[in-house]
């Protein structure tokens, strides 16, 4: 019999990510966003931070908006291409009543397994290098797309 103190590993049944004190990988999110309030240089990864996640949720959202998403990702990490530039794009490309969400019946959610995910970035109480956190998860995601471009 286990001890009732201890809880079986919970992970996350899309992106794999660990349950952090109780916390689900979009709560970890809403935490790392929160830092960001008290944090310029991770406010100015937020790109990267809510790409990353969504890459690694893609069942939400349609194939065609994940691939501009992971484009805009990759030439964000690759060729420094401007935020500015990444909205007006994006913009575009999803002007008037294109969806870019799945509608939650059409959703197939895959697990995968990622080398690196939110709950590595997410270290409950140590805002402090989340932002060097967040780049250092931009840049596993970015490798192992390049390696698979089944995403």
């Amino acid at each position: 019999m286990e001890p009732s103190n201890i809880l079986p590993e919970r992970v996350c049944p899309e992106c794999g990510a660990k349950v952090v004190e109780g916390m689900s990988c979009w709560e970890q999110l809403g935490m790392i966003i929160a830092w960001e309030y008290n944090d310029p240089e991770l406010q100015a990864e937020h790109f990267l931070t809510v790409a990353a996640y969504n890459l690694q949720h893609p069942a939400q959202f349609t194939d065609e908006a994940i691939a501009g998403l992971r484009t805009a990702f990759m030439e964000r990490l690759e060729k420094n291409i401007s935020l500015t530039w990444i909205r007006r794009r994006t913009a575009r490309a999803n002007e008037g009543s294109k969806r870019v969400r799945r509608p939650e019946s059409e959703r197939q959610i895959r697990q995968r397994h990622w080398h690196m995910t939110i709950a590595d970035v997410y270290l409950p109480n140590q805002p402090q290098g989340a932002a060097g956190r967040v780049r250092a998860w931009a840049v596993a995601i970015r490798n192992e797309i390049a390696l698979d471009t089944t995403l």
